[in-house]
C-alpha cells in the first residue's frame, strides 16, 4: 500500500496543466497542434506516367455506384479500353490518381485484361476527382458524394 501512495501525483498540478493546455489550444497557440480536416478536392490531379500503347486507345471509365451516399463510402472504378473499331485492348498500362479520396491501387500500374478491362476501388468521404492514364490517353471524371450534384464525365 505504501508503493501506491508514492506513485500518486497531486491533482492540483494536473488541473493546472490541463487548464493551460485548453487555454493555449483555444487561443491557437503553436504549442498545441490541432489537426486540420482534410481539404476538399476541387479539381482533378495530374496524370501519372505509363508506357505508351502501341496504337490509339479508346477509354471509357466510370464509377459504380456513380454517386456515393452522404458521408462517403466505396465505389468500384471500372475502365474499359478498346482499339479503334471496338476490339478489346489487352495489356495496356493504366494508372489512376485521385484528389479527395484513396484508391486501392495506390497509384500502382494496372494492366488491362483480355476483355480490355481493369478496375480499382475508391474510398472517399467527399467528392473525388479521378484522373487515369491508359497507354498515354488521359481521362478525368468526378465521383460526387451525397447531395444533388450530378456525376461529371
Amino acid at each position: 500500500m505504501k508503493n501506491v501512495a508514492l506513485l500518486r501525483l497531486p491533482r492540483a498540478p494536473l488541473r493546472v496543466v490541463a487548464a493551460l493546455s485548453l487555454a493555449l489550444g483555444g487561443a491557437g497557440c503553436g504549442l498545441i497542434r490541432k489537426e486540420k480536416p482534410p481539404a476538399v478536392a476541387t479539381e482533378a490531379p495530374p496524370p501519372l506516367p505509363v508506357k505508351p500503347a502501341s496504337e490509339e486507345v479508346v477509354v471509357a471509365a466510370w464509377a459504380e455506384p456513380a454517386r456515393l451516399p452522404p458521408g462517403g463510402g466505396q465505389a468500384q472504378i471500372l475502365i474499359r479500353l478498346q482499339k479503334r473499331g471496338g476490339a478489346p485492348f489487352e495489356g495496356v498500362e493504366v494508372r489512376l490518381t485521385v484528389a479527395g479520396g484513396q484508391l486501392f491501387s495506390g497509384g500502382r500500374v494496372l494492366m488491362s485484361d483480355a476483355a480490355g478491362k481493369t478496375r480499382d476501388r475508391l474510398t472517399a468521404r467527399h467528392s473525388a476527382f479521378i484522373t487515369l492514364n491508359a497507354g498515354g490517353k488521359v481521362y478525368r471524371f468526378k465521383v460526387p458524394v451525397g447531395g444533388d450534384e450530378a456525376p461529371k464525365r
